[in-house]
């Protein structure tokens, strides 16, 4: 049988010449592993922020949008609303204030693409910023495919008041590029118009 040699390293251990290279091995192989764990927490961690970011967006400008009714700087205040629920978030790209059909129904597919007489208003990035005095003036008309006086407030029309529903889109830029790659965040809010008399 062969003896092994051990060398005293300091008083209260010894090592054996077997054992000298194993703890560096060891760290070589599961370093990157814990590497890429803390990574992926991370990634998935900023995502789930974004996420949530998005949606307290889009629940804030349907809450401003319900209470607004009829004011004509409803979509004005939703703008603004999105704009600070989502701390100025640099990657909105998306608002849209639309009619929804019921309070589980989705934002209509053609108003993904541009704004819809009678059913939707789209905005982009760039109208989160904009004043009141602009949103205001004549040549800004992103608010008139379905403007806000001719929404239905009133308890005793047909169907009862409108169902407004607010989405909002935006992009989870990654951080690391290895775990996840940049994604598109969105969500909408769908609440019934607060009714007047």
């Amino acid at each position: 049988m062969q003896e092994r040699s051990c060398l005293r390293i300091s008083r209260p251990s010894w090592r054996c010449r077997g054992e000298r290279g194993n703890a560096l091995v060891e760290a070589a192989v599961v370093t990157p592993l814990i590497m890429m764990l803390v990574l992926g927490l991370v990634e998935f961690a900023m995502l789930a922020k974004d996420n949530m970011t998005i949606s307290n967006g889009s629940r804030a400008g349907a809450r401003v949008a319900s209470a607004a009714g009829k004011d004509p700087l409803a979509d004005y205040n939703v703008l603004k609303a999105v704009q600070g629920a989502t701390g100025g978030m640099a990657t909105v790209e998306q608002v849209i204030v639309y009619k929804a059909t019921s309070p589980t129904g989705a934002v209509p597919s053609s108003c993904l693409s541009g704004a819809v007489a009678a059913t939707c208003n789209v905005y982009d990035a760039s109208d989160l910023a904009i004043s009141q005095a602009t949103f205001e003036s004549g040549a800004y008309t992103k608010d008139d495919s379905w403007a806000a006086p001719t929404r239905v407030t009133s308890q005793s029309a047909p169907g009862g008041p409108d169902y407004l529903g607010v989405y909002v889109k935006g992009t989870h830029n990654s951080v690391t590029h290895l775990i996840l790659d940049s994604r598109t965040v969105k969500d909408d809010v769908i609440m019934r118009l607060e009714p007047s008399l």
